[in-house]
């Protein structure tokens, strides 16, 4: 009975926040676009991680817990074992920086990251917006699914 009160407390919360919080703007929602799709640290096997389901490119299951990659879809960032809602998208310089509200099946909670997109395509990953070092992530696509 515990458990049941305290996933509806949970849910009530979560749905309430979501209520709150003001839509993402359509600059914020254009910026966004550009992180859309499924990414892995550059030098992994996307068809080990990924696959195609439908028009859509999930992770595998089960899931690799600690697998270095993230789906971007709409206002959605997910990773092998959370989902997180895209609050605010803000730019600094010529990196954006994403705030996160993530629910995982024990906990929710907020995050940033901070992003940058490279020349050649990639994705930088950075600890903060100054500087630092960088990881890079590759965008997987259908045919990078394909097995070798």
């Amino acid at each position: 009975m515990t458990a049941s009160i305290c996933r509806l407390t949970l849910l009530a919360a979560s749905v309430a926040t979501a209520a709150l919080s003001p839509p993402l703007s359509s600059e914020v929602r254009a910026q966004a676009s550009a992180f859309q799709g499924a990414w892995l640290e550059e030098g992994g096997a996307c068809s080990g991680v990924f696959i195609q389901k439908g028009a859509a490119i999930a992770f595998r299951r089960p899931a690799a817990a600690f697998a270095p990659a993230f789906i971007i879809a709409g206002q959605r960032l997910a990773t092998p074992l959370a989902t997180c809602r895209i609050v605010r998208m803000t730019a600094q310089g010529a990196r954006q920086m994403l705030n996160l509200s993530c629910t995982t099946t024990v906990s929710s909670d907020s995050a940033r990251v901070v992003f940058a997109l490279a020349e050649s395509g990639t994705l930088n990953r950075y600890l903060g917006p100054e500087g630092g070092i960088a990881t890079r992530y590759q965008r997987c696509d259908r045919d990078s699914l394909k097995p070798p």
